[in-house]
């Protein structure tokens, strides 16, 4: 008798493991795949208008839609509720094209948007969606602050994710 209840027990945690296992095959494979994710540090919180920040990205595939969102973390501190952006994108022919993004970050009455820890406030910010990449090669992104100061005080960090697009194209 204690052999058959052994047995079973065994018998049920295979099973579940399977099941588990199963489960987290199935939402692994649902979830968009990530191609490119990096975020640099801004010294002291203190982005100068000088200072491009530079991001690579090796495209081998033109095929799939991909979506490019910025993550950004700024603290408290960062003394507006919107950010713009300059982005040059060079292409692996050297062509290159710039563009000029706002981003709200806050809404009318002061409230950051995105998730908080402490002086801390972090979001994601889609730049372009459902895009394909025309060339395979070495894409660079430059990336500074379009700000009217020179110093731009509160902004901890930046960062660059490239991944499959959400929106399905047939």
């Amino acid at each position: 008798m204690t052999l058959k209840c052994y047995s079973n027990k065994k018998m049920f945690f295979h099973s579940l493991l399977a099941i588990l296992l199963l489960g987290l095959l199935v939402l692994w494979s649902c979830k968009p795949s990530v191609d490119m994710a990096e975020n640099q540090n801004i010294p002291e919180a203190n982005w100068e208008v000088d200072n491009k920040l530079r991001f690579e990205y090796y495209c081998n595939d033109t095929l799939n839609y991909k979506d490019i969102l910025f993550s950004l973390r700024h603290t408290g501190q960062y003394p507006y509720s919107n950010i713009f952006l300059f982005v040059t994108t060079l292409a692996p022919n050297g062509n290159s094209q710039k563009d000029t993004v706002e981003f709200m970050l806050a809404d009318n009455r002061g409230k950051w948007f995105g998730r908080g820890i402490g002086d801390v406030h972090s979001l994601q910010l889609i730049f372009k969606r459902n895009i394909r990449f025309g060339q395979v090669g070495r894409y660079i992104f430059y990336i500074q602050h379009g700000m009217r100061e020179k110093q731009l005080k509160g902004v901890t960090d930046l960062g660059v994710m490239i991944k499959n697009s959400e929106i399905k194209n047939d």
